[in-house]
């Protein structure tokens, strides 16, 4: 059975793909900083290797990644200096190439369509230059696995992922606790642009994917959602999951100036007033998607599966 090395194993989507590839009886391997977190023990329940370090412990990387098949890359972007993560890809592949593996997915972000060289149809949007240095800084990510000299390599660019919405996400400073403390979400988006959303299970499955049919998505930037809702359904739908009939979720459009002085403010409403995002839409194929893992998750259906997420993150104590 396939060794396949697995960064941020006790983020979600690590966590659900380390349990999906164990279900299979693969061999799974992960660095954590605290192998005594509840988390990592979930990790170890479930038969995955941990190794003790961090990304910047290259011994801890050669003890994890020797012996490995494949490589599964999700590094947290880092705000503050836009160098650190892709100087921690490239250093991370290059270890796993001289250890032997021969196949790498990488997990990045829809918004890099926003910024690349030929995109079709092009950007109707450019992105603020923060956030243009985020993307760039993402697509120098999937660079050192493309010029890894893989045998295959795969890019999964995720929408905007359902999990916002609940603890503990939704506390991650990006403006998302608006939502359970004032029944609003103030969004770039408009009434009419779809939102992407993704399941980080279904994320996870693209991932297994692509590593049991190497041949299938190598080479590929595939845009990944599970379903494309206008906002305020997205919010109708959220409403209706927490099943309380007094509370209601509004969506609250900002104009473009809006946008522009929420940029220039540097607040927090700044991570939710990327214009570029409006039309990321143009980039994904749900047909495809759904054909790829036979099948995605609804907005509708990931709350019945994290009710009790649901219930924690809105159900007054």
């Amino acid at each position: 059975m396939p060794t396949v090395f697995v960064t941020s194993a006790t983020g979600s989507v690590g966590s659900a793909l380390c349990q999906q590839l164990r279900a299979l009886n693969w061999r799974v391997r992960a660095i954590t900083r605290d192998p005594d977190s509840k988390s990592a023990q979930h990790l170890k329940a479930l038969g995955v290797e941990l190794i003790p370090g961090d990304w910047d412990d290259q011994d801890a990387l050669r003890a994890g990644l020797t012996g490995c098949d494949k490589l599964f890359l999700c590094l947290l972007p880092d705000l503050s200096d836009f160098k650190k993560v892709p100087a921690r890809a490239k250093t991370i592949a290059a270890i796993a190439k001289s250890s032997g593996v021969t196949q790498a997915v990488g997990l990045t972000t829809l918004g890099n369509f926003a910024v690349e060289e030929g995109t079709k149809p092009p950007p109707k949007y450019a992105p603020s230059p923060f956030f243009a240095q985020h993307f760039h800084a993402k697509k120098r990510v999937e660079q050192a696995l493309i010029e890894g000299g893989f045998d295959h390599w795969t890019i999964l660019r995720p929408g905007f992922f359902m999990a916002n919405f609940l603890e503990p996400k939704i506390n991650m400073g990006m403006g998302y606790a608006e939502i359970k403390e004032n029944g609003t979400w103030t969004t770039s988006m408009t009434a009419t642009s779809p939102l992407g959303l993704v399941d980080h299970v279904d994320i996870a499955r693209f991932a297994v994917t692509a590593f049991q049919k190497p041949d299938l998505l190598h080479g590929r930037l595939l845009a990944v959602v599970s379903e494309e809702l206008l906002v305020q359904e997205a919010f109708d739908q959220l409403a209706a999951a927490i099943g309380d009939s007094e509370r209601s979720i509004k969506a609250k459009f900002m104009s473009d100036e809006e946008c522009a002085k929420a940029q220039a403010e540097g607040s927090w409403r700044f991570f939710s007033s990327e214009t570029c995002v409006r039309y990321m839409s143009d980039y994904t194929n749900l047909e495809e998607l759904s054909d790829l893992i036979g099948g995605l998750t609804t907005f509708k259906k990931f709350f019945e599966r994290e009710k009790e997420g649901v219930k924690e993150t809105y159900h007054r104590k």
